[in-house]
């Protein structure tokens, strides 16, 4: 079992650790010394940071991507930060089910959406987890369902001021949840966009936008009617063209930008 999996996403300590490594801390020796934290925590942050694309390591020296410059810059805009984070720990490429954030992954796109798709919007922690041991799961992992819940519910270090999962009522070891959609910012949608444009790729239809898995509206719980809205704001930004003529029903991205400008956008906007 990985060590990360003793240690629950935390979103605040994912900036103090971002912050260091762009003071120049490079490496893991360095993270522990200067925060003050055990190895196996750091260690395991790492893995997080790695997660949301926010380092690379090269010849063990840890350095910041555009994403985690970005990260740090839009640390107090919690509208832009917190979705942009969620977004790529719960799509991560290389999701396995020995890995922490394959459980956030299985626990949005999958049993967050069927409580929307029910229309029930209700569920308990105890469901939860019995809907995750289907996804033939090892009971040695159960701690690392608890923490994924937790953090996607938590609103002091984690995923709980997005409001996908909000904590209703306790009774002793049982906990109600209500579930929400959540309609991300424009520009942060259109990053996601473009950032899982697959080279090649000419359109995409928006059924795939709302449904697909690991796309905007799975990953955000958001309907078809909030996600047309989100893409026309960002058809006004000029950053995706609809084609909604003889059926076709689809979105082409704008060539002339790149998901690093939208980064830069997103700065702009959240630090304006």
């Amino acid at each position: 079992m990985h060590s990360k999996q003793k240690f629950k996403f935390e979103i605040p300590y994912c900036i103090k650790l971002i912050s260091e490594i762009d003071n120049g801390s490079e490496n893991k020796d360095e993270l522990k010394n200067n925060t003050g934290a055990g190895e196996n925590r750091v260690i395991a942050f790492i893995d997080w940071l790695k997660y949301i694309n926010a380092i690379t390591i090269e010849n063990q020296k840890i350095s910041l991507t555009k994403l985690g410059k970005t990260y740090l810059k839009i640390t107090e805009a919690e509208d832009y930060v917190e979705p942009l984070m969620l977004y790529h720990l719960l799509r991560n490429p290389n999701l396995e089910k020995n890995d922490g954030n394959f459980y956030f992954s299985e626990l949005v796109n999958d049993i967050l959406n069927r409580v929307m798709s029910d229309y029930s919007n209700t569920i308990t922690n105890q469901e939860i987890k019995q809907e995750m041991l289907k996804i033939d799961l090892n009971e040695e992992y159960k701690e690392c369902i608890t923490a994924a819940i937790s953090t996607i519910a938590d609103a002091e270090t984690g995923f709980g001021k997005i409001g996908i999962l909000e904590v209703i009522e306790s009774k002793g070891k049982d906990i109600y949840f209500e579930v929400h959609s959540y309609w991300v910012e424009p520009l942060i949608a259109a990053y996601i966009i473009y950032d899982m444009w697959k080279e090649g790729q000419t359109a995409i239809g928006i059924d795939k936008i709302v449904n697909e898995k690991y796309n905007l509206g799975r990953m955000f719980l958001m309907d078809e009617e909030a996600v047309r809205e989100t893409l026309e704001e960002i058809q006004s930004k000029k950053l995706i063209t609809i084609e909604s003529i003889a059926g076709l029903n689809q979105i082409r991205i704008n060539p002339s930008i790149s998901k690093e400008d939208i980064l830069d956008m997103i700065i702009k906007e959240a630090c304006g």
